[in-house]
């Protein structure tokens, strides 16, 4: 992953993404890479919301997290996201979240999507995504 293809979220952990222990509850991670996702297409010069209107998708075919230590509320943490890979119909990104103040990896994980046309038949992506995608490709050359 090089420092162009990657693109930062920061967020401030909430009380209510906390367990009984007082550390971030595991799905969050997941709903963070979400996060993660749509501001790596607006960077990258798209929104999914585009992409909808035109009536392309990307269902999440497979997720993936590894937990490597706890994020606590209030804690401002950093989902860093990246293009793994891309196909004709399918990419995969790959996100660390990290804590901003101390640096320390927290979490890493992947997710793969397919693109799918409104009744989630499989398709070649469109001109557009292939473009944004291929933006972030070149950048982790």
């Amino acid at each position: 992953m090089t420092d162009q293809d990657v693109v930062e979220t920061s967020l401030r952990v909430r009380y209510a993404e906390t367990d009984a222990m007082g550390v971030v509850y595991h799905t969050n991670y997941i709903i963070w890479f979400e996060v993660g996702r749509g501001e790596y297409l607006r960077e990258k010069g798209s929104e999914y919301r585009e992409f909808e209107g035109k009536g392309f998708y990307l269902p999440v075919i497979e997720v993936d997290a590894r937990f490597l230590a706890a994020a606590r509320y209030d804690d401002v943490v950093v989902v860093r996201t990246s293009l793994q890979q891309f196909r004709s119909r399918s990419i995969t990104l790959y996100y660390e979240v990290v804590n901003k103040d101390t640096g320390l990896l927290l979490a890493t994980g992947h997710t793969r999507h397919l693109c799918t046309d409104q009744e989630g038949r499989v398709q070649r992506f469109p001109q557009q995504m292939i473009d944004v995608f291929k933006r972030g490709e070149e950048a982790s050359a």
